[in-house]
């Protein structure tokens, strides 16, 4: 009787668990717009998800898709949307140079590489910005929903990645990838 209580147990709480992550894994359409500053306010995205080294948040209206990442790094820190592997990806990356100026790039994600985007990439761009401070560097970015989610789509692919320096070039030092239900 005691095995077979927690084996019940056990289940409840996989099922619980595995219905939390499918409820945190969806992006609906919400009339909350954040605002692109460099700075994720709480509440300011629909929805948030914690990795080790750092915070993806990802928002949505009928006007924008909104994404920010928030890395433990004084580097770079990128978001890429379309596919869950840099290749075929459009990412984004930030970071706040020694002379404290903005580094924003848009790039295409070609094999294990990347390289500048289409010009389209930059015109779907509305709104971004990069802050660095206490040991973080935060990017924020608004794009053109339509040119990333087509009409019947039901997940955006999302990859994401962090670096230690200070330029586009370096590799990431940590990385990885997530699939959002649409609703």
């Amino acid at each position: 009787m005691k095995s077979s209580s927690l084996l019940s147990c056990a289940i409840i709480l996989l099922l619980a668990l595995v219905g939390a992550t499918g409820f945190a894994q969806n992006l609906a359409v919400t009339t909350n717009k954040p605002v692109i500053d460099g700075t994720v306010k709480a509440d300011e995205y629909s929805f948030t998800k914690q990795f080790d080294s750092l915070t993806l948040y990802a928002n949505r209206t009928k006007d924008a898709l909104s994404l920010a990442i928030v890395g433990d790094t004084t580097g770079w820190v990128s978001v890429g949307l379309g596919s869950l592997k840099m290749d075929g990806a459009t990412m984004f990356m930030g970071f706040v140079g020694t002379d404290g100026k903005v580094q924003f790039k848009t790039q295409a994600g070609a094999g294990h590489a990347h390289k500048d985007a289409p010009k389209s990439v930059a015109d779907s761009v509305s709104a971004y910005a990069v802050k660095e401070a206490n040991g973080k560097t935060t990017l924020e970015i608004s794009v053109a929903p339509a040119a990333y989610i087509k009409s019947g789509q039901s997940s955006l692919d999302i990859i994401y990645a962090v670096g230690e320096d200070k330029s586009f070039v370096p590799r990431h030092s940590s990385r990885g990838a997530l699939s959002l239900k649409l609703n």
